[in-house]
């Protein structure tokens, strides 16, 4: 059995080269940024719908994960908000190439435990949803991997993550 995928991020954890990826890129003027805490990694910020703007991600180093041998996303993590964010897998990196999303979250201020079965994401383009499920299969050659708020809200949030784990 292939070994477990992990990124872990608790205390005396170093988040290596993940990096803030926000509408900036395109107008907007969504602001974030990504602390490790005694908590694990803090990835907090205010997000802006002015100039087209509205969503904050952060984003794995770029590289070469092969995540077809897996069947389920863990992610432990815990929030100040009711707002749901989404794990995001991409195979290619440019915005206007599909993606695959999963949403998680939950309205209490705990550590939770998420899983996601990968079958269960879904593949989305700018943010628009284009199937609803995947064929795990389809996930050999990921270059990135991240998280993303993108919930056409307004206002500020803060969410700490201890690990993300593809099993």
């Amino acid at each position: 059995m292939k070994e477990s995928l992990l990124f872990d991020f608790g205390v005396d954890k170093d988040f290596g080269r993940w990096s803030i990826v926000n509408d900036g890129v395109m107008g907007g003027l969504s602001q974030s940024e990504a602390i490790l805490d005694a908590d694990g990694l803090l990835f907090t910020g205010n997000v802006s719908l002015k100039n087209n703007g509205g969503f904050v991600s952060l984003r794995s180093a770029l590289g070469d994960y092969d995540l077809s041998s897996y069947s389920h996303c863990e992610i432990r993590f815990k929030s100040d908000t009711d707002r749901k964010f989404e794990v995001l897998i991409e195979k290619d990196t440019p915005f206007y190439l599909p993606k695959f999303r999963a949403k998680f979250g939950v309205d209490n201020k705990e550590w939770h435990t998420a899983t996601i079965p990968l079958q269960d994401f879904e593949i989305s383009k700018m943010g628009n949803t284009i199937q609803v499920g995947i064929d795990p299969k389809s996930l050999k050659g990921i270059q990135r991997i991240g998280f993303i708020l993108a919930d056409k809200q307004e206002g500020s949030f803060n969410l700490w993550i201890d690990y993300l784990k593809f099993y």
